[in-house]
């Protein structure tokens, strides 16, 4: 499953850092704050890791095949066209490639894409590299030399992935509370009150002692890091040309059939002059990669399992209307359409899993009781929603009336609760099996404020139960607030440890002035950092501003 993700000098970033995703990640920020980008690039990614080989040949001297890869800005649900539009326009001048990193499963992808920043030009894969999380095998890809590399690391102690993590995060925490301090600090001196001062002290000397005790822990895990990495010595590695390429396999997943390559690359036969020094070169590269054929091959299998398994879906903010009737949607461009018509062709039926699922969420947002999709000549649908004043009627002299009410005459908000619905019944029936990654836009929309808190119980739940992995786009305090909540729930009552729900539910706040900022829960489930002045406390800063005008007016 993807759970990293990173990029540079893409769209609105010279750097995004390569950042954890949990199981459930929340993104807010300002509007163009850049939250759409690490979208796009995720699904950029999903496109590109899915790409299988095409014959791409240049006839030329003995008729060799050459490859190379394809990277497109253009792809289902994002348009950005050609380089110029992608590249970040505050990038330096002698940037020239926009970097992507993902994380699939224990494999990690760094791919470079270069173009020349002028409009028009489209972009070209300059170089691939795949490395597993233990760090023993790492293959290069580059296509501007047209060489490859295969490196394989031997180790008698397995490297500690612990140490990195409880680094990773430390260093998370210890820059945050740089920050406050240097604020507060800020504050203190320009403070007059003595009472605010004496607080301000208070505050200080608590986080000071915080990061003493992060700084102390620090160091603990980089030397248990640097011990493990004395124990890791090069076994060897093989840099070949790329020309070899004439066994690739059209048709399947890219970047594991260049990896078995190199076991094709060790199988062939060597010609020349023996006595040369090419020779005895090229044959100690063969005999090399030979002895690491299997282990290739096995790598090339289990990775090619790992993405096929990977699917990421995107369920973006679509405006709904009322309809009695929705015509044609077989083939329709509209959301609503298409998703009703989906679900109904999944034959998701009452009892099945995805059935219950909607009839439990249709009561707990108190839009009814249960439901019945109803088709009609060609691919028209009518949706009726059942409850206690509007029930099914299944015995009357006018055949098919099901009774019930339309969901056309709910409100604009329980329509698009119902159409999200029905989208996660379906993507669960579709890839059962697989691991999917729901990219969910403004799924709060047109809700009110304790139904956007209710959708975090219902994103939770479905994670819980049925294994999907949410990354959500949102503007909703209330959203985000009630995963607090949820942390809260986890920890107190049902005793999971912090560093586990940190890993689970992660807010990341895309800030104008500090980029991604990891919120972290702390022990008591509020945030460890601070969302900038002005964003979440907005509601607050609009009631002191009604008090201070009562008490201007009240002086007159």
């Amino acid at each position: 499953m993807s759970n990293t993700i990173g990029f540079s000098n893409f769209r609105k970033f010279i750097n995004f850092p390569e950042q954890e995703l949990g199981n459930i990640t929340i993104l807010v920020g300002g509007n163009n704050a850049g939250k759409s980008t690490l979208v796009k690039a995720m699904l950029l990614m999903r496109d590109f890791l899915k790409s299988r080989i095409e014959r791409n040949s240049d006839t030329g001297i003995n008729d060799i095949f050459t490859f190379r890869p394809q990277f497109s800005f253009d792809t289902e649900h994002v348009n950005i066209g050609d380089f110029y539009r992608a590249f970040c326009r505050q990038s330096p001048k002698k940037e020239e490639a926009i970097s992507f990193t993902i994380k699939i499963d224990k494999y990690r992808f760094v791919v470079d894409v270069r173009g020349e920043r002028k409009t028009g030009v489209m972009p070209e894969v300059s170089m691939i590299s795949v490395s597993d999380e233990n760090g023993d095998v790492d293959f290069t890809f580059d296509f501007t030399r047209y060489r490859m590399l295969a490196k394989f690391d031997s180790s008698n102690k397995p490297n500690n992935g612990k140490n990195i993590n409880e680094a990773k995060l430390l260093n998370l925490r210890k820059k945050s509370l740089s920050q406050k301090l240097k604020e507060l600090h800020k504050v203190l001196s320009e403070s007059e009150d003595l009472e605010k001062i004496s607080s301000l002290k208070v505050e200080i000397g608590r986080m000071q002692l915080e990061l003493n005790q992060i700084l102390s822990e620090l160091m603990k895990t980089e030397k248990t890091a640097k011990d493990d990495h004395f124990h890791i010595k090069v076994y060897g590695e093989k840099s070949i040309n790329l020309y070899f390429y004439n066994g690739l396999e059209v048709g399947r997943l890219m970047i594991p059939e260049l990896i078995r390559g190199f076991a094709r690359f060790a199988a062939d036969g060597i010609k020349g002059d023996k006595r040369s020094k090419v020779y005895r070169e090229e044959k100690s590269g063969r005999t090399f990669l030979g002895g690491k054929a299997m282990k290739i091959a096995e790598i090339a299998d289990e990775m090619e399992t790992a993405l096929n398994k990977q699917v990421i879906e995107y369920i973006y903010a679509h405006s709904v209307y009322q309809d009695s009737v929705y015509a044609n949607c077989a083939n329709s461009s509209d959301y609503t359409k298409r998703t009703i018509h989906e679900f109904y062709t999944s034959r998701i039926s009452k009892g099945d899993e995805g059935f219950t699922l909607i009839e439990k969420w249709l009561k707990e947002f108190k839009i009814g009781d249960s439901f019945k999709v109803v088709s009609y000549k060609g691919d028209n649908y009518s949706l009726v929603i059942y409850d206690k004043d509007n029930p099914e009627i299944t015995n009357v002299r006018q055949k098919g009336y099901p009774g019930g009410i339309d969901l056309a005459d709910k409100g604009m908000g329980s329509i698009q609760v119902v159409i999200l619905l029905l989208r996660i019944a379906t993507l669960i029936r579709k890839y059962k099996g697989q691991q999917l990654t729901v990219l969910l836009e403004e799924p709060e929309q047109n809700l009110h404020p304790v139904l956007q808190s209710k959708l975090a119980d219902f994103i939770f739940e479905v994670n819980n139960n049925f294994g999907l992995r949410f990354v959500i786009e949102t503007h909703s305090e209330y959203l985000v607030r009630h995963s607090q909540v949820i942390a809260a729930s986890q920890m107190y009552e049902e005793g999971i440890s912090l560093s586990e729900v940190n890993e689970s539910i992660k807010v990341l706040y895309i800030s104008q002035e500090r980029g991604v900022v990891d919120m972290l829960f702390s022990n008591n489930a509020k945030f460890q950092d601070s969302f900038d002045e002005g964003f979440f406390d907005q509601a607050a800063r609009e009631s002191l501003t009604i008090s201070r005008l009562e008490r201007v007016y009240k002086n007159k």
